[in-house]
């Protein structure tokens, strides 16, 4: 059945689309309109019996950001998402269905791929440890196997240590997974001299600044943020019940504050070279999706007005700093052998 032909509403949102370098059809339009991407035009009198067929205010921008950010392979999902975070402000059904979609199909494999972990170990040593350690130890087995940038700095940081100096790569992983558990556990195992004195190796907080060291301090600052916060358990259903009554207001002020952390990660990525983050591409905006739906929830574990940025990086690497330090000063007083009463006589009276 042949299409009508555009109405002057539609011809409006194709003639500003084609105005910003993106045009787009009127069955584009339909299509956007059919999955919720854009609202429904609404009927406004114009005179005695006459009206016409009006897109709210905002639709312009809309189209245009989703024409820009339209591709083959894109779903509807993602040019939800691609929209929101570029700015505009997409429908509230279609944005929170992306959302929702998004994160709980990532959390869900996410959490297989644990299960699967945690499955290959064997009985004898399961029934030593309780379900939040080895859920730790299949998360850090994960990101040990991913070997991502801060994973492999980590590494060499610990080969500083003399004991691992010569060391095999099996060992140096072996002590590094010590670690990687200790910071994916719920609360920092800070009575546990050898992982904090290789977690302090790791880190190498006192190392110049560069990419790579930016890269572990990143990685082990959105670990350990969740240990400084009180121990919630949030069921997906609390978290798809928070998104349904969130306003689109609340959300787009979150949607700021996940833009804003995401513009520090790169610009710390990239050695200041550049100071804002890519806004076009999926894979972005699904992370930027997760770490929204996680900060919705978690931001209400973390004192009033808290702020993500500084909470994802500023301030839990400065309490993972001073944790480390506190240890360090502890044990080279504790290892310092003391002189006795006659030798500080002797030293002090000459």
């Amino acid at each position: 059945m042949p299409r009508t032909a555009p109405t002057q509403a539609e011809l409006k949102l194709m003639d500003a689309a084609a105005a910003s370098g993106f045009p787009v059809s009127a069955s584009q339009l339909e299509r956007w309109r059919h999955h919720g991407l854009i609202p429904s035009p609404c009927r406004r009198t114009t005179g005695a019996e006459r009206y016409e067929r009006v897109y709210p205010d905002g639709t312009e921008d809309l189209v245009c950001a989703l024409a820009r950010h339209a591709g083959s392979g894109r779903s509807y999902d993602d040019l939800a998402l691609l929209a929101f975070f570029s700015g505009a402000t997409v429908p509230e059904v279609a944005l929170k269905a992306a959302l929702a979609r998004v994160y709980f199909k990532h959390r869900v494999q996410h959490e297989e791929q644990v299960e699967r972990v945690q499955a290959q170990v064997p009985p004898q040593w399961a029934a030593e440890m309780d379900a939040e350690y080895e859920q730790a130890e299949a998360a850090a087995k994960i990101s040990l196997a991913e070997n991502g940038r801060a994973i492999r700095q980590m590494r060499t940081n610990l080969r500083r240590r003399p004991d691992l100096a010569r060391s095999s790569r099996e060992e140096v992983d072996a002590r590094l997974l010590g670690v990687l558990v200790g910071l994916e556990r719920r609360q920092l195992p800070e009575s546990d001299a050898a992982f904090m004195t290789d977690l302090s190796a790791a880190l190498h907080l006192d190392c110049d600044i560069a990419e790579d060291c930016l890269a572990v301090w990143d990685y082990a600052a959105v670990c350990h943020v969740s240990q400084m916060g009180r121990q919630e358990t949030t069921s997906p259903r609390k978290r798809l019940e928070r998104l349904v009554r969130i306003s689109v207001e609340d959300l787009q002020a979150l949607r700021s504050q996940v833009l804003d952390d995401m513009d520090q990660v790169w610009t710390r990525a990239t050695g200041g070279r550049q100071t804002r983050v890519a806004r076009d591409q999926p894979w972005l905006a699904r992370s930027a999706a997760g770490v929204l739906m996680e900060w919705m929830s978690a931001r209400e574990a973390h004192p009033p007005g808290s702020v993500l940025a500084d909470r994802y990086f500023i301030d839990s690497l400065a309490d993972l700093s001073l944790r480390c330090w506190i240890f360090q000063i502890r044990s080279a007083w504790v290892d310092r052998p003391g002189e006795g009463r006659t030798a500080f006589t002797a030293r002090t009276t000459g």
